[in-house]
């Protein structure tokens, strides 16, 4: 029996079943851009294991601070000081937007979007309102309970009745401009969603609204950006009515945008902030951060985590940050996104299949149609060129409302040759199964 055969034999008896369908291959190694599985192919990785590896894998700096620190002890639970973890939120502050002053660690990004909530629930209730919430239609936070109720798609709460619908939670429209836009200039439209979206706060909220948690790029949904209208005035709606303003940075934090965190693009000062993903280059961790005055919300025993703040995920996240900053990847997603993007909007104008490319950096998704006037989501010709590049030997992620976006975000410490040689390899993909 081959190690493939073993080890989805082993999965499918003792594992729950869950999981999307998995390609069938078994990862052995990964390192910088690569992957290699079990037969000793190797792979180009372009997802990042969902923009988590942005470093890239196994980064020697990150392995000996890791290293280093299990070697000193690795738990000690937060009824103690530890000598890493405030080191973390010192330098996750000095790199976060100005507005947000002290920090939460958790375990992943799920946890850190509850907590953010909870946090402006707390601060909100000592104001006399802590009812509604907003999220936005298409939107993703997490898969529990609460995160999943904020989530504005429907197929991810199938069969799951109130424990996916938590009470006081509305939906503004979603600023997807391909779909819905008409024939509205970019920025305009980013201007109607913002007054649709101040519509339904002022008039069809299921009461006062205490909180508005937003992607500002959506990623689940299809790596959707917003025109550059629309955040910089909800954040303003927000702000008018005394709304607390939260920026789920969870998938664009770290350099992914070509920013540190892609509020840095619409010059956003949120009130909560929550991160993961990246942030332990590979390890799990997640965070949130907020203002000093909404911090103090918190009171002593009003939020603990046994996990939170793990010192080697700590000492990951630190070195990640330090590779961050000296490989200067910030700057080399925004230059690097710039030549992919031009590359893939040519290619779009070739291909019958594409209906709009679009992203920020190292966040690009291609949004695959069957016909580019009516715009019919071609979900299975997507599901074909994500099979094709596997056998190619490249990964990519695939996903959007309709799952038709092709998602690429590589490691930002990928090269112009491995990123040229993947977007040759996506065309010759594209052009074959039309």
């Amino acid at each position: 029996m081959d190690l493939l055969q073993e080890i989805t034999d082993a999965d499918r008896q003792y594992l729950m079943q869950c999981f999307p369908a998995r390609q069938q291959i078994v990862i052995t190694k990964a390192s910088g851009t690569t992957i290699t599985d079990s037969t000793g192919k190797k792979y180009l990785d372009l997802f990042s294991g969902i923009s988590v590896a942005n470093v890239g894998h196994c980064h020697p700096k990150v392995v000996a601070a890791i290293r280093e620190q299990v070697g000193r002890y690795m738990h000690v639970s937060n009824y103690y000081y530890n000598d890493v973890t405030p080191k973390l939120a010192k330098k996750l502050v000095s790199v976060a937007p100005a507005s947000l002053k002290r920090v939460f660690f958790c375990n992943s990004g799920t946890e850190a979007n509850d907590g953010a909530i909870k946090l402006a629930k707390l601060f909100s209730g000592t104001r006399g309102n802590a009812a509604t919430l907003v999220s936005l239609e298409g939107s993703f936070h997490g898969r529990l309970s609460l995160t999943l109720s904020l989530s504005g798609q429907k197929k991810l709460k199938r069969g799951l009745g109130g424990y996916a619908n938590y009470p006081g939670i509305a939906y503004a429209p979603i600023p997807y401009r391909y779909r819905y836009g008409d024939d509205l200039d970019v920025e305009k439209f980013g201007i109607k969603c913002a007054e649709k979206f101040q519509d339904m706060i002022d008039h069809y909220a299921p009461g006062d609204v205490c909180a508005a948690i937003l992607e500002p790029i959506m990623g689940e949904g299809g790596l959707i950006v917003p025109p550059d209208s629309y955040l910089p005035r909800v954040q303003e709606i927000c702000k008018d009515r005394s709304i607390l303003f939260i920026l789920d940075e969870v998938q664009t934090g770290i350099g992914r945008t070509g920013r540190m965190f892609a509020s840095e693009l619409w010059k956003l000062q949120p009130d909560i902030m929550t991160v993961a993903k990246a942030l332990g280059g590979g390890l799990p961790i997640g965070a949130f951060l907020a203002s000093d005055e909404v911090s103090s919300a918190f009171t002593e025993g009003d939020h603990f985590s046994t996990f939170g703040g793990n010192p080697a995920s700590c000492a990951a996240g630190l070195a990640t940050l330090e590779v961050v900053a000296e490989e200067h990847l910030v700057e080399h997603s925004e230059s690097l996104g710039k030549e992919a993007f031009h590359r893939l909007t040519e290619i779009a104008e070739r291909s019958p299949l594409i209906g709009e490319v679009r992203g920020k950096g190292l966040m690009i998704g291609i949004e695959l149609v069957k016909n580019k006037k009516t715009k019919s989501p071609a979900d299975r010709e997507a599901g074909e060129v994500k099979k094709a590049l596997l056998k190619e030997g490249f990964l990519i992620g695939l996903g959007g409302l309709h799952k038709n976006v092709l998602r690429l975000q590589p490691p930002l410490i990928i090269t112009r040759k491995e990123l040229d040689l993947a977007l040759d390899n996506l065309e010759k993909s594209l052009s074959n199964i039309t």
